[in-house]
């Protein structure tokens, strides 16, 4: 795995957390920074939503650190994995919601209150649920804040065909995102071909509901990145040299997170160790007893030596009853040899070395 250094460069704090964390990510790549103008023209408090901008390599632009109230670099040189940058942003969020959306994209005023009335369980709470939003696109490139000065001006360019981009924009709540592993950090997941519907797949596997936010109320919308682009993906050519565009895929669905949808899995293949711990750290276990096997290992299960050594313990478990069971070989051998008297004596020893065994 291409080696990185998650690093926090800037940290806002809060006096009551916010209600949505958005998590935007760059790879060096954002000609234009036109989200962070218009996610700042929203019908709700500033206050409510927060932006963590995670770069993949190391870019820091000045807009950014003053805008964004997080912002984090990953320190990749190589190959990147976004599911990482994905994690980094969710560890560090605050608010209830988590919305993973486009980093070059054109809001709409009600972009985040329309996600706040989605989750609303009407007991001032959130409920469970997949939010994806359409987001519209056109083979135009930005015009620029400057020319782009107002929502109505978006009527003007021709737009295409909507389409499901599972890859656009998504929300959960953060509690969900935890409880199910975060995002897959599974090798074949790097580069290109993976993206936040991982975790919304594995979700509605569970019986989450999905659902696409009708695009009559809201909508984004995502300009053409400047030429020289792939003709395929709308993406610069820098992105293609450092991903993997050798990872398999299905139409451009990353064939790992088509094969967890399509297998009912619920946890990532490869989950992130932070995520792990914060997600086992919220289990209420109800009982001494059931507490004594809890944390006997960590998120990669049991190594080799151990299980080989409950092995061991079970079969000489199994001795351990022959020996007192009148009908068994063994007990029998034993009175055969005249040892009877002595077979309090070889069970004491033999439940000394078993506690022995199992304390070590």
């Amino acid at each position: 795995m291409d080696k990185h250094k998650i690093k926090i460069h800037k940290h806002r704090e809060y006096r009551k957390p916010p209600k949505v964390s958005l998590i935007l990510l760059d790879w060096e790549v954002r000609e234009y920074f036109q989200a962070l103008h218009w996610l700042e023209k929203q019908d709700i408090k500033r206050e409510d939503y927060e932006l963590i901008w995670v770069e993949l390599y190391n870019r820091t632009p000045d807009i950014v650190l003053e805008k964004a109230d997080t912002v984090i670099t990953c320190g990749y040189t190589g190959r990147y994995h976004k599911h990482v940058a994905y994690n980094a942003g969710l560890l560090q969020a605050r608010g209830d919601l988590i919305t993973i959306v486009d980093s070059d994209a054109v809001f709409p005023e009600n972009f985040i209150s329309s996600i706040l009335s989605n989750f609303d369980d009407d007991k001032g709470g959130f409920r469970p649920l997949v939010l994806m939003h359409y987001e519209a696109r056109t083979n135009i490139e930005f015009p620029g804040n400057d020319q782009l000065k107002s929502l109505e001006q978006i009527k003007n360019f021709p737009w295409q065909k909507l389409w499901e981009n599972v890859g656009a924009c998504m929300t959960v709540r953060k509690v969900d995102a935890i409880n199910f592993g975060g995002f897959d950090e599974h090798k074949n997941l790097r580069g290109f071909y993976c993206g936040p519907y991982d975790l919304g797949w594995r979700m509605i596997n569970a019986g989450i509901h999905e659902k696409w936010e009708d695009p009559d109320t809201c909508l984004i919308w995502h300009f053409a990145h400047p030429a020289p682009h792939s003709s395929a993906y709308n993406i610069p050519d820098k992105n293609n040299k450092k991903s993997d565009p050798h990872n398999l895929h299905l139409t451009g669905h990353a064939f790992v997170s088509v094969e967890s949808f399509s297998s009912g899995r619920l946890l990532p293949k490869k989950e992130n160790s932070a995520v792990h711990s914060r997600r086992m750290s919220s289990r209420r276990i109800g009982s001494v007893l059931e507490a004594r096997y809890a944390n006997l290992c960590s998120n990669k299960g049991f190594s080799r030596f151990t299980t080989s050594k409950v092995y061991l313990i079970n079969r000489l478990e199994s001795i351990g009853h022959k020996i007192n069971a009148p009908d068994s070989t063994i007990h029998k051998l034993i009175c055969k040899c005249g040892l009877e008297k002595s077979i309090p004596l070889i069970t004491n020893l033999y439940k000394k070395m078993m506690n022995k065994m199992l304390n070590n």
